[in-house]
C-alpha cells in the first residue's frame, strides 16, 4: 500500500487537534492522498474512541478540550498504552507517540507496575497493516494459515482484531466454509487482498461485541451457570470479574455468595472452575458437573 497507513493518519489528526489546530477534511484528504470519505471515517473512529471533544463547522473540526492528558488517561490506561507501544515497536516513531505521551507513561510507571502472563508479540507487523486496511474497507482477503497440523488457505471476511487471553485474533467469516471463525494472527503467514468488498453481517458484529474468550461459539444459545463461592474466597470474586458476564446475585447468611455467568461454550469457564475447586460448588446446570468430572478424571489419569 503506497499511502500512509490509516493508523499514521489518524494519530496525526489527533496530534493536530490536541495542539488546538483546525482540521478540515478536504485538506487532510489532499495531504494524505486519500478520499474525503476516508477522512470522514477517520473522524468517525476518533469520535467513537474519544467521545465528543471537538466542535464541527461544516467540514472542519477544532478541539475544545485536550485528550491524552492526566485527567483523561488513568494509570492503567497509560500502562496499556505503553504495552501497545512496545508491542508494535512504535517507541522511536515520533509521529505516532508524542514526547508528552511518553512522559506521561514514564510518570505512571514510576508508581505503578502491572504484571501479567506474557502476551504474544506480533511476528509480522506487515500482516497487521493489511488486516487494518481490509477491516476498515470491508475487503475480503485470502489467507495462508499455518496450524499445528497443516498449512491451509481460506477466503475470509475480516471484521475485527481481538486481544483475548494474551493473544491476538482475527475474527470474521470464513467465506470458504461459510461460518464464523477466530484465527490466531501470528499463525497467518500471508494475506492477499481481494478486489471485491463485502457487506458486514449485523449478527456477526453484534456477536463480536459479546465475545469473552476464544472458545465462544457463534449462534449458540447462552448457557446460564450458577456457582456458590465459599465466604473465605468471595473477596476475589467481589474485587474481580473473571468474565465480563460475571454477576453476584445473592449473599447467603454464612457469607457465601451466589455468582452467575453466561457463556456459549463450557470451555469458556472450565479453567476458572478448576482453578477454584474445591472452594466453589456448581449449582447449575447439572450437565456442567458431569463434563467437569470427565475432564478432571482425564487429568488425574495423566498423572498416574
Amino acid at each position: 500500500m503506497g499511502q500512509q497507513s490509516s493508523l499514521y493518519r489518524t494519530v496525526e489528526i489527533l496530534r493536530r487537534l490536541n495542539e488546538g489546530k483546525r482540521i478540515c477534511i478536504s485538506n487532510i484528504a489532499s495531504e494524505f492522498d486519500v478520499s474525503i470519505r476516508t477522512v470522514r471515517r477517520d473522524m468517525a473512529l476518533i469520535r467513537e474512541i474519544f467521545g465528543d471533544f471537538a466542535s464541527k463547522e461544516k467540514e472542519c473540526y477544532q478541539a475544545y478540550k485536550k485528550i491524552l492528558l492526566d485527567d483523561v488517561l488513568n494509570a492503567r490506561d497509560l500502562m496499556t498504552l505503553a504495552n501497545i507501544v512496545m508491542l508494535f515497536g512504535l517507541v522511536n516513531q515520533n509521529s505516532l507517540v508524542s514526547g508528552q505521551t511518553k512522559a506521561l507513561m514514564a510518570h505512571a510507571m514510576d508508581v505503578y507496575d502491572f504484571r501479567t502472563r506474557p502476551f504474544e508479540y506480533i511476528k509480522n507487523p506487515q500482516i497487521l497493516k493489511y488486516l487494518e486496511h481490509a477491516i476498515r474497507y470491508h475487503k475480503e482477503i485470502r489467507i495462508r494459515y499455518q496450524s499445528d497440523k497443516a498449512i491451509t488457505y481460506a477466503n475470509f471476511k475480516p471484521y475485527k482484531i481481538l486481544f483475548l487471553n494474551e493473544n491476538f485474533y482475527l475474527v470474521g467469516e470464513n467465506s470458504s466454509k461459510g461460518h464464523f471463525e477466530l484465527r490466531r494472527i501470528n499463525l497467518i503467514e500471508s494475506i492477499e487482498l481481494k478486489k471485491h468488498t463485502f457487506l458486514p453481517d449485523a449478527s456477526i458484529k453484534e456477536f463480536i461485541q459479546t465475545i469473552q474468550t476464544p472458545w465462544a461459539n457463534f449462534k449458540q444459545s447462552q448457557k446460564h451457570i450458577k456457582i456458590r463461592v465459599d465466604s473465605h474466597i468471595k473477596r476475589f470474586f467481589v474485587l474481580k470479574k473473571y468474565l465480563p458476564s460475571q454477576n453476584i446475585i445473592k449473599t447467603f447468611e454464612n457469607g457465601d455468595i451466589l455468582v452467575e455467568y453466561y457463556v456459549t461454550n463450557y470451555h469458556e469457564i472450565e479453567e476458572l472452575l478448576i482453578k477454584w475447586l474445591p472452594d466453589i460448588e456448581i449449582i447449575s446446570p447439572p450437565n456442567l458437573k458431569k463434563m467437569l468430572r470427565k475432564r478432571l478424571k482425564k487429568k488425574l489419569d495423566r498423572l498416574q
